[in-house]
C-alpha cells in the first residue's frame, strides 16, 4: 500500500504546481485589472498548500525506495516542503501575501527542477530530446577508435592497434538512452549502468548480461520484448532504441562483453636498413605491384626478429594477374549495404571488403561478394555475428589472402571451409571458439603464413602439433611469442 502511495507523487506533484501558480497569476491579475479576486485566490492557495503537503508525504515514501541520488532528494524534499509551508503562510498572511507569493513562485521552479533532474537526468532543460535521439545516435559508430602503441627494443619494434568496444559504442549508447533511470541520480531497480563495476554488479533481480550468450542477458532481452511487456525497456512512452542500437549491445555481449582493450593487429618491423621493402605482412604487399603482375614469382624472404625471444617469419608471396576492375554499378551496391571496397595497391584492381558498418548483418551481404569474387583479396568481418553456414558462402572465395574473423561466432566446424581457401597467408581468429581439433584443418594450407589465436580455445599443446605439420606459420597467442618448431 506504501508503495503504491509512493509511486502517486510524480500524479500529485502536478496539483500544488499548478494551483499554487495559479493564484500568482490571479494576484498579477487582480493588481493591474483592479478586480477583487481575493476569495478565490485565497481558495487557490489553501488548496495548493494542502496537495503539496500531500505530494510531500507521497515523495517521501518514494524516497524510501533507495533508487534515488540520496543527496538530490534531499534538495527535492526540502525545497518541496518550503513550498508547502511557505504556501500556507501566504494563505494566512495576508498582509505578507505579495511577498511570500514572489517567495513561493522561486520555491516552485526550484523544487520542480530538482524533480526534473530526478526523473529526467541532469540538464534535462537545455537538452532536445528530438534532436538527441537524432544527431547523437548516429555519433555511435560501429567501428571503435583504434588506438596505436609502438614499443621499440633496440633495433626492432612492435606495433600495437586496439580499440575498445565498451568505451567507443556501448557506453555513448547506455549514456544516450539509460542514464536518465539507471545512473548515479536515479537507480530504477537497483541498476546503474554508469559505470564497468555497476553493470558487472546488476541489480535487484541480479546480473544483466552473461558474456557470450545474448539470450539469457536481460540486458538484451528487455530490449527486444513486446513493448506492453513489463519487463520492456526502455519502458512504453520513452524513446526506444533503434535496430541497430539493439545490434551493437547483442554483438557486444555476444562476443564476451568485454571492457578492456581488444588487440586488432600486431606488426613487427625491424628498423634497419631495406627492412621496410621486405616487410610482407600487410595488405598493400599481399600482392605484387602491377608492373609484375604477369610474371610469376615465387618468393621466400626471412627475418629474424630478437624481442626477448627468437622470431622466425616466412611469408609467400604469390602473384595473380590483374584482374578487370570492379563494375561501378557493382561498386555502388556495395556502398549501398555499408560495405568498404578498398583497393589494396595503387594501380591494382585488387580489393579489400571490410564489413565493419553492415548493420544489421545478414547474409545477402556476404552472397554480393561472389560479384568481386576476381578482385577480393582481403576480407574483413571482424565483430560481426558470423557462423560456420555464413562462412561456407566465403570459401568460395578462391584468391582471399588475408581474413578477419576476429570475434564472430565461427567453430571448429567453419575452419572445414576456411581451410578451402588456398591462397590464405593470413587469418585473425582472435575471440573465437576454434579448439585444436579445428586448429589441425588449417595445416593443409600451404600459403598460411600468419595465424591469430588469442583467446581461442587452442591449447599449446595443440599449437606445438600444429607447427609440425606446418613449421613456417608465425602464431601469435597474445604473449607476443612465437611457437617455433
Amino acid at each position: 500500500m506504501l508503495e503504491f502511495i509512493g509511486h502517486l507523487h510524480p500524479v500529485i506533484v502536478h496539483l500544488p504546481i499548478g494551483i499554487l501558480l495559479l493564484g500568482v497569476l490571479m494576484m498579477v491579475y487582480q493588481h493591474y485589472s483592479k478586480v477583487d479576486l481575493r476569495a478565490p485566490i485565497s481558495l487557490a492557495f489553501l488548496v495548493g498548500s494542502i496537495s503539496a503537503v500531500m505530494a510531500c508525504i507521497a515523495g517521501w515514501i518514494l524516497s524510501n525506495s533507495g533508487e534515488y541520488d540520496a543527496l538530490l532528494v534531499q534538495k527535492h524534499q526540502w525545497t518541496g516542503i518550503s513550498t508547502a509551508v511557505i504556501g500556507l503562510l501566504v494563505y494566512f498572511l495576508k498582509q505578507y501575501r505579495k511577498l511570500l507569493a514572489v517567495i513561493l513562485t522561486l520555491l516552485v521552479f526550484i523544487t520542480g527542477h530538482y524533480g526534473g533532474t530526478l526523473t529526467h537526468g541532469e540538464n534535462y532543460l537545455f537538452n532536445s530530446n528530438e534532436n538527441s535521439n537524432t544527431s547523437q545516435v548516429d555519433t555511435i559508430k560501429v567501428e571503435a577508435k583504434k588506438i596505436t602503441q609502438t614499443i621499440s627494443n633496440g633495433a626492432d619494434s612492435l606495433t600495437i592497434e586496439t580499440h575498445n568496444v565498451y568505451k567507443e559504442q556501448i557506453a555513448p549508447l547506455l549514456k544516450l538512452r539509460c542514464y536518465n533511470c539507471h545512473s548515479a541520480i536515479k537507480q530504477k531497480n537497483g541498476l546503474r549502468l554508469d559505470g564497468e563495476m555497476f553493470i558487472k554488479k546488476g541489480g535487484k533481480n541480479g546480473k544483466i548480461f552473461v558474456a557470450g550468450n545474448a539470450f539469457k542477458s536481460p540486458l538484451y532481452t528487455s530490449l527486444v520484448l513486446p513493448i506492453d511487456d513489463e519487463k520492456h525497456m526502455p519502458p512504453k512512452g520513452k524513446h526506444q532504441l533503434s535496430q541497430n542500437e539493439i545490434l551493437i549491445i547483442e554483438n557486444w555481449i555476444k562476443t564476451g562483453a568485454s571492457f578492456e582493450d581488444i588487440i586488432d593487429t600486431i606488426s613487427y618491423n625491424q628498423l634497419v636498413k631495406n627492412v621496410a621493402s621486405q616487410n610482407t605482412i600487410t595488405d598493400k604487399n599481399i600482392l605484387a605491384t602491377p608492373a609484375k603482375v604477369n610474371s610469376e614469382i615465387t618468393e621466400t624472404k626471412n627475418q629474424e626478429i630478437e624481442n626477448n625471444n627468437s622470431i622466425k617469419s616466412s611469408v609467400k608471396i604469390i602473384n595473380l594477374p590483374n584482374p578487370a576492375p570492379i563494375n561501378p554499378a557493382i561498386i555502388e551496391d556495395f556502398k549501398q549495404e555499408n560495405i568498404i571496397l578498398t583497393n589494396i595497391a595503387e594501380g591494382s584492381n585488387f580489393v579489400m571488403a571490410n564489413f565493419v558498418n553492415v548493420l544489421p548483418f545478414n547474409k545477402t551481404s556476404l552472397l554480393a561478394l561472389k560479384n568481386i569474387n576476381a578482385q577480393l583479396v582481403t576480407l574483413k568481418l571482424t565483430n560481426l555475428p558470423i557462423n560456420d553456414n555464413d562462412i561456407k558462402i566465403v570459401a568460395d572465395l578462391k584468391n582471399i589472402k588475408k581474413l578477419n574473423v576476429e570475434n564472430t561466432l565461427i567453430t571448429d566446424n567453419g575452419l572445414d571451409y576456411i581451410k578451402q581457401l588456398s591462397q590464405l597467408e593470413q587469418l585473425n581468429l582472435y575471440g573465437t571458439n576454434i579448439s585444436d581439433e579445428g586448429l589441425m584443418q588449417l595445416a593443409s594450407l600451404k600459403n598460411l603464413s600468419v595465424l591469430y589465436l588469442w583467446k581461442t580455445k587452442v591449447t599449446l599443446n595443440g599449437i606445438e602439433q600444429f607447427k609440425k605439420l606446418n613449421p613456417k606459420v608465425t602464431i601469435e597467442i597474445g604473449d607476443f611469442k612465437f611457437q617455433k618448431k
